[in-house]
């Protein structure tokens, strides 16, 4: 294997390690978090990475274009902090032995002690950053070292830059000399002297391009956010019409999956007039809405109450009432289903919870009381993942 594609192998696994996730990736220079920091707008950065972002006169957030400022529109995420804290990354001297495994907040520390650290060379045989021309001071001890700052600093490099042509620009404007500009704009090695010398219109052209790209680049960047952002709106009001879709088209067999069922009995212990209501659900696409209530029994706050309730539709007028059928209710176990707990019970049309509502939802409801004692749900096992099942068959006839 030749030299250069060793080298181009161990930056590979170097990268394959040090890129970070990308919730944990700082937008301004496409590294891990350094001390993050959320705006108000809600997009987080490495706080010296901000700090410098504001140091720009009306400076506005780099993904949204939110005008932002330094003293009430900055806080610092302790809680991105904790979780990067958490992660494990290899140390980037893996390709030359290291098999430590760390923080990659202590990377940088785990660096200056590392042994398998390159040996360090005097300054003036250090690689230069191939920005150099631009502004950028960074110098290293080898090529894999040169070649991460490339990946990692993409946005330092391109300010440099727009820097540049703007430098460019002002220095054309001014009369500047064709070989002062030359100099300024310099991308390569000088050509040979058998070759012909690079015009200052060609120069002056790259940049222009370089820079129309850079801000074409951003613009997609922007678009793709806007569409995103779109996409997930879609989303989540296609999910939102499945779960009503599924609340109408359930034909009268409901499950309502009670979640936090161990800190919602705690507070209905201490206010007995605390209510849980499921969604509403038909017992056919055009049928009888219905929903559960659950609370602790007013005679015996030891017991679970549950009780139906008759709730209204813009399509009463069409149905028949009082509603007049069979109601199931199961408590399901989640293990052992002979274990189920289930009543069945048929409607009384004298009574005025199956009434046609004249509001939202009747108030009055029907079942039972004591439908199950609460120390029995669990230690019998019924509430998995602090989660109770609660099963609802609603037959009209």
């Amino acid at each position: 294997m030749s030299a250069h594609n060793t080298l181009a192998q161990e930056s590979s696994i170097t990268d394959s390690f040090s890129t970070p996730e990308s919730r944990f990736e700082c937008p301004i220079c496409l590294a891990w978090l350094r001390d993050p920091v959320l705006t108000s707008c809600g997009h987080r950065f490495c706080r010296n990475c901000m700090e410098s972002w504001l140091e720009r006169e009306n400076a506005r957030c780099p993904i949204d274009n939110t005008k932002l400022h330094r003293d009430s529109d900055i806080f610092p995420d302790n809680f991105t902090r904790r979780e990067i804290s958490q992660q494990k990354t290899k140390c980037p001297n893996i390709v030359r032995g290291c098999i430590e495994e760390l923080s990659p907040l202590d990377v940088d520390a785990h660096l200056l002690v590392c042994k398998y650290k390159p040996p360090e060379l005097p300054e003036n045989e250090k690689l230069r950053c191939s920005f150099v021309e631009f502004g950028c001071e960074d110098k290293f001890e080898d090529e894999p070292e040169a070649q991460r700052h490339l990946d990692q600093h993409v946005q330092k490099h391109l300010i440099l830059l727009s820097q540049a042509y703007s430098k460019f620009a002002i220095g054309a404007q001014s009369g500047a000399s064709s070989s002062t500009i030359a100099q300024q704009a310099n991308f390569w090695d000088p050509p040979s002297k058998n070759e012909a010398a690079v015009s200052t219109n060609d120069v002056n052209g790259l940049l222009k391009a370089l820079y129309e790209k850079v801000v074409l680049l951003e613009q997609k960047t922007r678009e793709q956010d806007i569409i995103t952002a779109n996409m997930s709106e879609q989303i989540s009001s296609l999910n939102l019409s499945m779960s009503k879709m599924h609340l109408r088209y359930c034909n009268g067999c409901y499950l309502w999956h009670f979640n936090d069922f161990k800190n919602k009995i705690n507070a209905m212990r201490n206010d007995p007039h605390i209510m849980h209501y499921s969604p509403g659900f038909y017992t056919s696409t055009f049928g009888y809405r219905l929903c559960i209530r659950l609370n602790l029994s007013p005679k015996d706050p030891n017991y679970i109450a549950i009780l139906i309730h008759v709730m209204k539709t813009e399509h009463d007028h069409a149905l028949d009432w009082p509603f007049s059928g069979r109601l199931s209710i199961t408590l399901v176990h989640p293990l052992e289903p002979f274990r189920n707990i289930k009543e069945t019970m048929m409607t009384r049309p004298e009574l005025e919870a199956f009434k046609r509502p004249a509001q939202d939802m009747n108030p009055r409801g029907f079942g039972y009381t004591e439908f199950a004692l609460i120390k029995e749900i669990f230690t019998q096992g019924y509430v998995d993942n602090n989660q109770l099942l609660i099963k609802v068959q609603a037959q009209p006839v």
